[in-house]
């Protein structure tokens, strides 16, 4: 669609980290924390860290006006310029596990504007907003084969019934290129220079007050 890069782009996933997880301290704070022997907290956790680095992000391309009851819905977007299509139960929710169906109470589907196109080899991998958590709805995962098909249609599945306004912007899922070559795994008993490297790994994190992964990650780079 001519001109939707110029006013709600496609973005990297850098610029959607969840406010909780910028607002949080690097160590906690309250008597009696020592900065220099207790743990510090997950804002300097490698695994958060570099994931919200990741892929892309589809942010929503229009507002969207919703009224979701227990038979249907009803969907609005600006000017009926953007399709929308409501996901019949059958498809999809129907086949839950009943825990999961008590959290799944209505899938909308719509019809996104973008297309991506990726070399043979390369898929994209869709996730919901990880750790965003969204109380009113979150994003069906999946991989793409966007060598081949090229839509972008994000299932969204609302955990309760009601009003809901989306505002253009609002981040919808994840996307992360993947390349999906085969691996042999190899699954043994571990070997005594397994152990000398996870030695290694303890003891360079463990020796060291701030940036262990990072000075550690560095280590092994040279």
């Amino acid at each position: 669609m001519k001109g939707l890069p110029d006013i709600v782009p496609i973005r990297e996933s850098k610029h959607f980290i969840p406010e909780w997880f910028k607002k949080a301290p690097a160590f906690p704070e309250g008597e009696g924390w020592n900065e220099l022997t207790d743990l510090p907290t997950v804002k300097r956790c490698p695994g958060f860290i570099d994931f919200f680095k990741l892929g892309y992000v589809l942010p929503a391309w229009c507002d969207f006006h919703l009224e979701l009851g227990e038979n249907g819905c009803r969907v609005k977007a600006p000017q009926n310029s953007f399709e929308t299509s409501y996901h019949n139960p059958s498809q999809y929710i129907n086949y839950l596990p009943e825990h999961a169906k008590k959290n799944a109470k209505l899938a909308f589907k719509p019809a996104c504007p973008w297309k991506v196109k990726t070399p043979k080899g390369i898929k994209m991998l869709e996730l919901p907003m990880l750790h965003h958590h969204n109380p009113d709805f979150y994003t069906v995962g999946g991989l793409i084969d966007t060598h081949l098909f090229h839509e972008m249609n994000p299932i969204w599945i609302f955990m309760r019934t009601g009003e809901f306004f989306i505002k253009r912007g609002t981040p919808l899922a994840m996307f992360i290129p993947i390349r999906t070559e085969e691996f042999d795994v190899v699954i043994r008993e571990g070997t005594e220079e397994d152990s000398d490297a996870f030695a290694k790994q303890i003891y360079a994190i463990s020796s060291v007050f701030n940036s262990k992964f990072r000075k550690y990650e560095k280590i092994e780079k040279e």
